[in-house]
């Protein structure tokens, strides 16, 4: 989406649905009960607003009120807690693809364009980068790199990530060739919007002051403290021309979208991981406030005659605190001989703990995520076989292997553009335009170790592999240099390495011929 014409809508279509979406997503990844309250339970007319969008609390809720959707009645103490299953997920899904970083490399380069990329891509803020475009595309269903320089800060350009919730792309055949990134700030009533519209060639900085739901006037940069900087870098037509064809910003979905397939260009965005979950993520909630209900109720309590009360002033009657560990009054006669009852709830830790497991043994599966993922939440009981441990990884590892198919091609295409940014920016450093690199994520086995050395042991014996073969089946993220290297090595070994038993003073065979078994 280019820059809007001043006095636009905002959201402009067809982005409002989607940033409604968003909105839902983010109240759960950050844990906002407020904003929960207000999205399913709200005032049938009430509109809530969360970045200019509007979202009508009594519709969402007519669909689905659940635990946080239903009123509370004035001045009563209701036991409502937030577990963080959400944000638990999206770091889950995170980790299971950059806890280890990846590596991206040049094939074919100087040793000066290497260390330029491994500043832009393989430095330690680059891999945090990654982390955070993990979590993001996670809750939110896609991210955006965008390339950034900025001369006073560092010498080099850097990778950023973005959420989906703070940008507008254009796609165009399900690729993105345009996208727009906002910051609002709000002041009273009035807010300042800055856009900054990324296109081949150059990046385009403009600022708004308007209402919630219209862009308003187009104002000068240094017209708000957050933009001044940029006032004085773009030209007259407030452009920053790149020097490069490329878009310096690559889109990242998680997985292809479901709910959108069939609206236009929302087909092209990505799905979060919450998708169809949100249920389930209140239905933890209730379930966790249950039990923490019990915990409070279910301490020991007296039922004594009114006498015991506190009494107050004249006109005011008598009162009592619920939280005093001895006394509960009710209003019976006041014989000092009456035995005092008891009273003490039971607290349901097994059933409450049993269903708690179960709701998240869903919210994996749903996911994608092996029950063994999440802590102790995966309803095994007792000592597993190595084989059922590889099994209840397997589908973490299906996941994490559809998401790397653009989790790669996004790294390696934008770090490609930060390189050849950085030689424009940067000149004589090293930077410049080189084939794209290649990004190596690190090998999560889906064999255990144990069975997959077994079995290349048996087929060595049968004469069936080849040392190739099995330096390749043990290392399947190497590429053929590293495999080369790799059987050159052991051939060197096999070389050197003699049996005293079954030498016969014969000449030592040439590691440098080929193996028999290739």
């Amino acid at each position: 989406m280019p820059i809007p014409e001043a006095n636009s809508p905002w959201m402009p279509k067809p982005w409002d649905t989607a940033y409604a979406a968003y909105a839902e997503n983010e109240a759960w990844w950050l844990g906002d009960v407020e904003k929960l309250q207000a999205m399913y339970g709200g005032d049938q007319q009430a509109t809530h607003m969360h970045a200019g969008v509007p979202h009508r609390g009594g519709v969402m809720g007519a669909l689905y009120r659940g635990f946080w959707g239903r009123p509370v009645v004035a001045n009563e103490n209701r036991t409502r807690l937030h577990v963080p299953a959400p944000a638990d997920l999206a770091t889950l899904a995170s980790d299971l693809v950059f806890a280890e970083p990846p590596e991206v490399r040049l094939s074919q380069a100087n040793e000066k364009a290497r260390a330029r990329l491994d500043l832009i891509a393989n430095s330690d803020m680059a891999h945090v980068t990654f982390n955070q475009m993990g979590e993001m595309k996670s809750a939110l269903g896609a991210t955006i790199l965008v390339s950034r320089w900025n001369t006073a800060v560092e010498d080099h350009v850097w990778l950023e990530a973005s959420g989906a919730d703070v940008i507008i792309p254009t796609f165009i055949s399900g690729r993105m060739t345009e996208v727009t990134l906002w910051t609002e700030y709000v002041e009273n009533s009035t807010y300042f919007r800055h856009l900054e519209h990324h296109a081949p060639g150059y990046i385009e900085h403009a600022l708004f002051e308007g209402t919630a739901k219209n862009l308003g006037r187009r104002v000068p940069l240094d017209a708000h403290p957050e933009t001044r900087q940029y006032a004085g870098i773009v030209n007259s037509a407030s452009v920053i021309e790149t020097g490069i064809e490329r878009l310096t910003a690559t889109y990242n979905p998680n997985v292809p979208t479901i709910a959108w397939r069939k609206k236009g260009s929302l087909s092209a965005t990505g799905r979060s991981d919450f998708a169809q979950l949100h249920q389930l993520f209140d239905a933890i909630d209730e379930t966790f406030s249950s039990w923490i209900r019990d915990l409070r109720q279910g301490a020991g309590r007296l039922i004594v005659p009114e006498a015991a009360l506190n009494l107050g002033a004249r006109g005011q009657g008598a009162s009592f605190d619920m939280n005093r560990e001895l006394f509960a009054g009710l209003n019976i006669p006041g014989n000092p001989d009456r035995p005092l009852d008891q009273v003490q709830f039971a607290i349901r830790v097994e059933e409450h703990e049993r269903t708690m497991s179960g709701i998240y043994k869903e919210i994996l599966r749903k996911s994608g995520l092996s029950s063994s993922s999440w802590g102790d939440y995966d309803g095994q009981q007792g000592a597993m076989t190595a084989t059922e441990v590889t099994d209840r990884k397997s589908a973490s590892e299906r996941t994490r292997d559809k998401k790397l198919l653009h989790d790669r091609g996004a790294i390696a295409r934008q770090s490609s553009v930060a390189l050849e940014l950085d030689g424009k920016v940067f000149p004589g450093k090293g930077g410049g335009l080189f084939d794209a690199p290649t990004v190596t994520f690190v090998d999560v086995s889906q064999e255990d170790p144990l069975v997959l050395a077994q079995t290349l042991s048996l087929l060595e014996a049968a004469g069936a592999i080849s040392t190739e073969q099995k330096v390749r089946r043990f290392n399947p993220d190497w590429d053929d240099e590293q495999v080369n290297q790799e059987v050159a090595k052991i051939r060197e070994d096999r070389g050197t390495v003699m049996d005293p038993t079954t030498f016969d003073g014969g000449p030592v065979a040439d590691p440098a011929e080929p193996d028999p078994e290739v």
